[in-house]
C-alpha cells in the first residue's frame, strides 16, 4: 500500500471569518481523510515555511489568492523550490493578469486546479497542460435530507447582479407566484451570527423547498448551488452549462434545464406533477451523494497528485 501523501496546505482558516464560504474549506479539510495534511496560513517565504515542517511535503497546495489573499497567505519564492506545486482557482475572472504572472513567473505551479473547466480553459488556454478539474463537492453532514416538510413550493437564493441574468429572470417571473420565496444573499464577508443564512440554516431552507433555482452566471460556472440544491433533496431548475453536463447532470433525470423564457411554465408543471418532481429530485439527490461529495473530490486530488509525482521520477 502506498504511504499517505504529505500535503502542505497554504490556506487561511477563512471559514471562521467568512462563514458563507464554509463549503470551500470543508472540501479542503476532506483531504485530511486520505493524506497527511499540514496547514500554513501566514504570509512568508516558502523556503522558510518548508524548513519549519517536520518533513518535506510531497506537494505544496496553494489555495486561491483572490480577494487580496482573503483565502490564502501571500507566499513568495514559490518558483525557487523544487517540490511539486499546485494551486487552486475559484473565480477565473479575478485579475487574469495577476493569475498569469503567478502561473508563469511568480510560482510556476506544476498543477493548476480549478473549480470550473470550460470557463478556466476559455480564460487561460495556454495553461491547459497544467490544468486539472476539481469542481466543488458537498459536505454530506451539511448538505443532506433533513426530512423537513416541503412547505416552500419555490425558492431562489444567491447573488442577484448583472452577472446573473437568469436569476433576475426567475425573480421577475416568479415574484407573484404563490409559494415563491426569495432568500437574499447573506454577504460574502458577513461575520457569523445566529440565524445568518449560511450552513445548516441555508441547507434546511433548500430541504424545505419543492423546487429551487440557480445558474452559473454569464461565465457558466458550476457554482456550489448546482450540487447543494439536489444534495438537499430539492428539485433543481437551472440554466444548464457545459460544465454541469460533463459532470453528469441530465435534463429530466437529475435536474430540469430551463431558460429565462420558460421558467414559470416549467416551475408550474413540476409543482403540479408530484410523481415526476419526486423522481427527478430523488435521482438528483442520489447522484450528488454518489459522485459529488467532498470525499470523492479528495480522492481525485490525491490521485492527480500521485500521477504527477510518478511523472517526476
Amino acid at each position: 500500500m502506498d504511504k499517505p501523501l504529505n500535503v502542505l496546505m497554504l490556506v487561511k482558516r477563512f471559514a471562521e471569518t467568512y462563514p458563507k464560504h464554509q463549503h470551500k474549506f470543508d472540501m479542503i479539510a476532506a483531504i485530511e481523510k486520505v493524506a497527511n495534511v499540514r496547514y500554513w496560513g501566514k504570509d512568508g517565504d516558502i523556503r522558510d515555511i518548508v524548513a519549519r515542517m517536520p518533513e518535506e511535503p510531497d506537494v505544496i497546495f496553494h489555495y486561491d489568492f483572490e480577494w487580496r489573499n482573503a483565502f490564502a497567505p501571500h507566499v513568495t519564492n514559490m518558483d525557487k523550490i523544487d517540490i511539486l506545486k499546485a494551486c487552486y482557482v475559484l473565480d477565473v475572472h479575478y485579475d487574469p493578469a495577476a493569475r498569469r504572472e503567478y502561473f508563469d513567473r511568480k510560482a510556476k505551479p506544476d498543477l493548476i486546479f480549478s473549480a470550473s473547466k470550460y470557463p478556466f480553459l476559455g480564460a487561460f488556454p495556454e495553461a491547459e497542460s497544467r490544468f486539472r478539474w476539481l469542481p466543488f463537492g458537498v459536505n454530506t453532514e451539511m448538505v443532506a435530507d433533513y426530512g423537513l416538510p416541503k412547505d416552500t413550493p419555490y425558492s431562489l437564493m444567491g447573488l442577484m447582479d448583472a452577472k446573473y441574468p437568469f436569476r433576475s429572470a426567475v425573480l421577475k417571473a416568479m415574484s407573484r407566484e404563490e409559494g415563491f420565496v426569495h432568500y437574499r444573499h447573506p454577504g460574502h464577508r458577513t461575520a457569523y451570527r445566529p440565524g445568518l443564512f449560511v450552513q445548516d440554516t441555508y441547507a434546511r431552507a433548500i430541504n424545505r423547498s419543492m423546487i429551487s433555482f440557480t445558474c452559473g452566471s454569464v461565465l457558466q460556472i458550476p457554482v456550489a448551488k448546482f450540487f447543494e440544491i439536489p444534495g438537499c433533496r430539492s428539485l433543481l431548475l437551472a440554466e444548464s452549462n457545459p460544465d454541469i453536463e460533463e459532470l453528469g447532470f441530465r435534463d429530466g433525470d437529475s435536474f430540469v434545464a430551463c431558460g429565462r423564457s420558460n421558467v414559470l411554465e416549467l416551475a408550474r408543471k413540476y409543482r403540479a406533477d408530484e410523481a415526476a418532481r419526486n423522481a427527478i429530485t430523488d435521482q438528483g439527490y442520489a447522484m450528488i451523494h454518489r459522485e459529488h461529495t467532498n470525499e470523492v473530490r479528495a480522492g481525485r486530488f490525491v490521485g492527480i497528485v500521485r500521477d504527477a509525482l510518478s511523472g517526476r521520477t
